[in-house]
């Protein structure tokens, strides 16, 4: 077995490209310089340690940052397909993909971060519940500013109501209903 330093470096050998991966939705709709699968994780964290410092006490705040902080580092491998058309086309396959990709990326590792990352999937607790609804809030947010630098074809972002899908969080709900609000459109239900 080797020592934990040679899995981390092993770790950061598969993610490191994941600040060049650019989030594919944006690539194909035109937006110049979109967001890479890195930063977007690393928005997605800030919006779950905030949403945790304003609600305490109803999410365990160490799992829904662990999920926050490991969602898309599967992509490194998959890269990123854009969900209409993964929704479409490979239904639960890319599921499946990301988490046998995960495990064999955190082999080695804690156990529960592969159980974290697969409650991701399932969406079945509060804690993966709150982070898909903020995976969305954070995509929606990036939208409202790419549309104010005028950066790519976002309209059909707004008109679908699987992008503000908030997972039954009432305080995610309210931010999409803010986004919708700051945007000037009307949110699509």
């Amino acid at each position: 077995m080797t020592g934990f330093e040679d899995r981390v470096i092993g770790l950061f050998d598969v993610i490191h490209p994941l600040d060049r991966i650019a989030r594919a939705g944006y690539v194909i709709r035109g937006v110049a310089h979109p967001e890479s699968v890195a930063a977007h994780s690393h928005f997605v964290s800030v919006l779950t340690l905030l949403f945790l410092e304003e609600y305490p006490g109803q999410f365990d705040g160490e799992k829904a940052l662990a999920m926050a902080l490991v969602h898309d580092l599967a992509e490194a491998k998959l890269m990123d397909i854009p969900m209409p058309y993964a929704d479409k086309y490979l239904r639960d396959a890319k599921d499946h993909a990301e988490q046998a990709i995960f495990e064999d990326m955190f082999a080695g590792f804690p156990e529960k971060f592969a159980r974290y990352h697969c409650e991701m999937i399932d969406a079945e607790t509060p804690e993966a519940r709150l982070v898909r609804g903020l995976d969305k809030a954070q995509m929606m947010i990036k939208v409202l500013f790419y549309e104010r630098e005028r950066s790519g074809y976002l309209e059909e972002f707004w008109t679908g109501p699987a992008n503000f899908r908030d997972y039954g969080i009432e305080s995610v709900s309210r931010l999409f209903d803010v986004i919708c609000t700051h945007a000037g459109r009307p949110r699509p239900r």
